[in-house]
């Protein structure tokens, strides 16, 4: 299977895995969100992953299509996914329940997409698949 195949693969799943990682997100929000608590008028938390998520979205699609505004986004964006997520868990640690999806997404699908985002880096900058992007 030709390396740009391999990489379009591995843009859909990481796309995929990102979107199981925003549903269940979203269900911890939704149960914090009956706690007393919380204060949704100052959580901006939401409002930032949102927009990460959208702008992270179009991102793969340009790296999808081998646009080379997704090479030079994808990095700092994989930057920025790591920073926010250890900055939110200081300003408020998570508390949910560790039920079934928890584990699913927090040992399966999390790990895997850091193993995605490395192997779609790599393919960026160091395989053969760089020159799509070089071309433009």
């Amino acid at each position: 299977m030709p390396q740009n195949d391999i990489f379009k693969r591995l843009i859909g799943y990481k796309a995929l895995m990102l979107v199981l990682i925003i549903i269940w997100g979203g269900t911890v929000q939704l149960s914090n969100a009956d706690s007393p608590d919380s204060n949704s008028l100052t959580d901006l938390g939401g409002v930032f992953f949102f927009t990460f998520s959208v702008v992270y979205f179009f991102v793969c699609y340009q790296l999808y299509s081998f646009k080379s505004v997704g090479k030079r986004l994808f990095m700092p964006l994989v930057l920025l996914f790591i920073f926010l997520g250890f900055l939110n868990e200081i300003v408020s640690p998570m508390d949910v329940s560790k039920n079934l999806f928890y584990l699913f997404i927090f040992y399966i699908v999390s790990p895997l997409f850091f193993v995605v985002q490395g192997t779609v880096a790599a393919m960026l900058y160091f395989s053969d698949v760089r020159q799509r992007f070089d071309s433009e």
